[in-house]
């Protein structure tokens, strides 16, 4: 397995934030070198946990495909590897542009954007990866969108 020289960049500033920094360079340059994470790119964002705490940590940020209706829609998406993680599931998020809402109520995305799903929370680190986590996104998402846009106003 090659890995992506911009994850292995990225694991060296983040130091030894990583127990297994070899799987977590590996499961994130499987999923950017996929056709599902093609439209990814890794980088260090802060991810705020439940309890206030701030950790910079690996992030994929960029769009997943998403088909509604007959036509395929770029979602945009930032998939945090919190410090723990392949032990700890991935944190993503659906993240809005101009003009586009997220859905009240969505079963799957909470008000904040926060990507609440099976997948993630069956999350088995022998068993789950990051391609196959894109796909339930992208599956669920296509079945239910998360956002919608509206006109701007006039």
């Amino acid at each position: 397995m090659v890995h992506d020289p911009r994850v292995t960049k990225s694991l060296a500033r983040l130091g030894g934030l990583y127990r297994d920094p070899s799987r977590v360079d590996r499961d994130a340059s499987t999923l950017l070198k996929s056709s599902v994470g093609a439209h990814l790119t890794p980088g260090i964002a802060p991810l705020v946990e439940n309890d206030g705490e701030v950790q910079h940590c690996l992030v994929l940020q960029g769009t997943i495909a998403m088909h509604f209706r007959g036509n395929t829609y770029q979602l945009l998406v930032d998939i945090y590897l919190p410090p723990g993680y392949p032990s700890r599931p991935p944190v993503a998020y659906v993240r809005l542009t101009e003009n586009m809402y997220l859905k009240e109520n969505h079963m799957h995305v909470g008000s904040d954007g926060k990507v609440y799903l099976p997948y993630l929370h069956e999350w088995n680190l022998r068993t789950h990866n990051l391609v196959e986590l894109v796909v339930a996104m992208s599956s669920v998402f296509s079945a239910d969108p998360p956002v919608f846009t509206r006109p701007p106003p006039p």
